[in-house]
């Protein structure tokens, strides 16, 4: 190997097989905390001597690999896992997730059962992105581009985007930080939490039930588009093969859709409405709490056997503190997925206590959709929503 010193004392490598000059200083050094006085140190100190500069601009150090109780790993003692056969075993980007999981800094931990747990998570993260995929197969074909998709969301779509748009810059600043813990951590709750147990359960309705050319299921598919393409932004650095997997199987090339791979694709941010985070406060500080004492409210009721699912529940809801928020907008009844809800100006009895709202819980008098299977007044057999589409 040749090494010559430009006039900027500015090092660089050629290699003589290819004659190619690799860029110098090092963007990063990775080693284990043994190599302070080692590799670092090392490199450091000729580097100085020669350049009177660091050869690396950062040096990130790692814990040593322990089995599950925090042996060191040896072949005496038996515990020694070979990455080859865990890559066999789990595939290489469970392996990945393992990593970005741990908190590297320490002694971090590898086992059979930590891998098996990893492996549920993966495949959460990779269920999210199947129904994502699923649903955008349906795509209407006159959309060629991203300026033809709806524009005027629902405001509980912009608060899921709003969602992964936070979630979006935290990961770059986490990534910049190799802080990656974190961003598995708030990626794999917003999969299941946020997507899977809330805005994937309130948009099948929609989904599956309305025309291709609704308004409302318009506004979902471009939520759902948006919601692939930041997904895929997060997890591409952590999960490369099923990032790749996921965008080969896109049903669409258009937006971000439309190159050979993902990772020639050059992501925008979505733009939102200007006073589209006070408007969303009538989400986060009216709904979510009612939300969450109404599910408390069904659950009793379930366990009773006063209804025997939450979509055959009336709800008779009292706001505890006078309400400031317009949410005349808000369809509750799709939000929550009951039959009905209705606001209450006076306290009732046999009303259930919550930190903001009074619930009380009624199995309803209407009727069972043999189409949707929302209990709504039938005409036929069917809702009125249905039987406007079965004309």
């Amino acid at each position: 190997m040749n090494k010559k010193i430009s006039s900027n004392n500015k090092l660089s490598v050629c290699l003589p097989s290819t004659k190619k000059i690799i860029d110098w200083p090092a963007t990063l050094y990775v080693e284990g905390q043994d190599q302070f006085r080692g590799w670092f140190n090392s490199s450091l100190v000729t580097s100085v001597i020669l350049t009177s500069k660091a050869p690396y601009q950062q040096v990130l150090s790692h814990g040593f690999v322990v089995d599950e109780k925090g042996y060191k790993m040896s072949k005496s003692l038996g515990n020694v896992i070979d990455p080859e056969d865990l890559i066999k075993k789990f595939g290489t980007d469970i392996l990945r997730l393992w990593v970005v999981s741990s908190g590297f800094t320490k002694e971090v931990k590898v086992s059979i059962p930590i891998l098996e747990n990893l492996r549920e998570s993966y495949q959460k993260i990779r269920n999210t992105l199947r129904f994502l995929l699923s649903n955008l197969t349906n795509i209407t074909p006159e959309l060629k581009s991203e300026k033809d998709l709806e524009k005027e969301l629902n405001l509980i779509d912009y608060y899921i985007l709003h969602k992964l748009e936070k979630l979006v810059a935290e990961r770059q600043k986490n990534y910049n930080e190799y802080n990656f813990n974190p961003t598995y951590s708030s990626l794999l709750n917003f999969c299941i939490n946020d997507l899977s147990s809330f805005y994937f359960e309130i948009s099948k309705d929609s989904l599956y039930c309305d025309s291709l050319n609704s308004l409302r299921r318009k506004q979902i598919i471009t939520t759902l588009y948006y919601l692939l393409a930041g997904l895929l932004k997060i997890i591409s650095p952590m999960l490369p093969f099923l990032a790749e997997e996921v965008y080969q199987n896109i049903p669409f090339r258009f937006g971000f859709a439309g190159q050979e791979s993902i990772y020639l694709v050059n992501f925008s941010n979505l733009k939102f409405p200007s006073n589209n985070e006070k408007n969303l406060a009538i989400i986060t500080d009216f709904f979510l709490p009612l939300r969450q004492n109404a599910y408390q409210a069904l659950e009793k009721a379930r366990q009773e056997k006063i209804i025997a699912t939450n979509s055959q529940a009336s709800l008779e809801i009292y706001l505890r503190e006078k309400n400031k928020w317009n949410y005349s907008e808000l369809n509750l009844e799709e939000l929550l997925l009951v039959s009905e809800v209705e606001i209450k100006k006076k306290r009732e009895e046999d009303m259930q206590e919550g930190n903001f709202y009074l619930v009380k819980v009624k199995k309803t008098d209407k009727e069972k959709c043999i189409r949707c299977w929302n209990y709504r007044d039938l005409v036929n057999n069917l809702c009125l929503h249905c039987n406007n589409l079965w004309q």
